[in-house]
């Protein structure tokens, strides 16, 4: 396939900018070599540059990596490896072919805050950028070497506190059920086979309306391991506590096809087979700040990304199997999330309520408050939308 797309095209810089964005750089390069493609020596070179620099880049985290934990060891502090620095060793045959922003690490929420004053006590530092109090990581930590600046995440919890509603974590389950790797010798944790699927899958694909779409590296990682470990993964625990998972993960045969030769062909349901959805991204508000849409779409534009999202997205967000979950999803969950997010942005305030009298009922009191509230927020948001129009 990738050999036949090669042929007479030309667009490659764009290629290359574009695979550089969405992580696939080292990868785009090893497929393009073992495939036998034919493509510019220029694109070969800077494909080649920009492969030695990822993997310049893996090892000086994979060594920073080793330094962490080697102060957690000394302090009794146990941590999980997730996401990115653990798929590195345990899932692509080089760390270079999966680049990755920062080191993800995950606590106990009572090592969290402990682990943090240790590093920085080891010569990190800590970013500026604010974080509440009750997020699911603590504020960035970054360490220079060399020309590398590398940030690292401590986490408390897998999750943020908002739609769509993540299912609670349990430290102890994942430390008790955690997998093994080697690295340099040394022992590092991360998640079994299942938690591992799942905490990609919801990472990559199922992040708030308000963060950036995915990238294909995301996929590449939830295809990959779909494939290395299909028969070893247990789909009745995966059905049971996580059918949104299971129903969505097909559907990534839009992206890439499912090679029926490491998974088997009815994993795709017989509806999605000989189909061919284009996987575009939801791209509405809040995603796409106002600042951002003012000037450049109009507001049945805007609206329309918010609240009429592409099917792929709404089917792989909301894990939908059937024609009647697809009409729920437009009508009831995904409205639902959209004026969640308009209920915390919402600050402007039209009217200003009169406040609390003493000889008021205070069960009507507070409803005509909170209806008070609600159209204020309304009439914030639609000063907003007709600013676009």
């Amino acid at each position: 396939m990738l050999r036949e797309y090669c042929r007479g095209f030309v667009d490659w810089q764009g290629v290359l900018r574009r695979a550089e964005r969405e992580g696939m750089a080292p990868l785009l390069r090893r497929q393009l070599l073992a495939s036998g493609s034919l493509f510019p020596d220029t694109v070969r070179r800077s494909l080649n540059i920009l492969y030695r620099r990822h993997q310049h880049q893996a090892k000086v985290r994979s060594e920073l990596l080793l330094e962490i934990l080697e102060i957690c060891r000394r302090n009794q502090l146990t941590p999980i490896v997730i996401k990115g620095a653990a798929l590195c060793h345990t899932l692509y045959p080089d760390p270079a072919l999966r680049p990755m922003r920062d080191i993800d690490l995950l606590f106990q929420q009572d090592e969290v805050d402990r682990a943090q004053e240790l590093l920085l006590a080891a010569g990190f530092s800590q970013s500026a950028s604010p974080i509440p109090a009750d997020h699911h990581h603590l504020p960035a930590i970054h360490k220079t070497v060399g020309e590398l600046d590398l940030y690292v995440e401590l986490h408390r919890g897998l999750y943020p506190h908002c739609p769509p509603y993540y299912p609670e974590v349990d430290f102890a389950y994942l430390l008790e059920s955690s997998e093994r790797f080697m690295l340099a010798g040394v022992e590092v944790l991360t998640f079994n086979h299942e938690e591992m699927l799942h905490y990609l899958f919801q990472h990559g694909f199922r992040a708030p309306l308000s963060y950036e779409p995915y990238r294909l590296i995301h996929a590449a990682d939830i295809i990959g391991f779909v494939e290395r470990h299909y028969h070893s993964l247990d789909w009745q625990h995966l059905q049971r506590h996580y059918p949104i998972l299971v129903r969505a993960l097909p559907l990534l045969h839009h992206i890439s096809p499912w090679n029926f030769k490491r998974v088997p062909e009815p994993f795709l349901p017989q509806g999605e087979r000989g189909k061919r959805r284009e996987p575009l991204p939801f791209r509405g508000w809040p995603q796409r700040r106002f600042k951002e849409l003012e000037g450049k779409e109009r507001l049945a534009g805007v609206l329309s990304a918010t609240f009429i999202p592409p099917l792929w997205w709404l089917k792989v967000y909301y894990g939908l199997g059937s024609w009647w979950g697809v009409v729920v999803a437009r009508c009831i969950l995904h409205p639902r999330q959209v004026f969640w997010w308009v209920h915390l942005y919402s600050h402007f305030v039209i009217v200003t309520p009169q406040q609390h009298s003493p000889g008021a009922e205070s069960r009507l009191h507070s409803l005509r408050q909170f209806l008070l509230s609600s159209w204020n927020k309304a009439l914030g948001v639609w000063r907003k939308l007709r600013s676009l129009s």
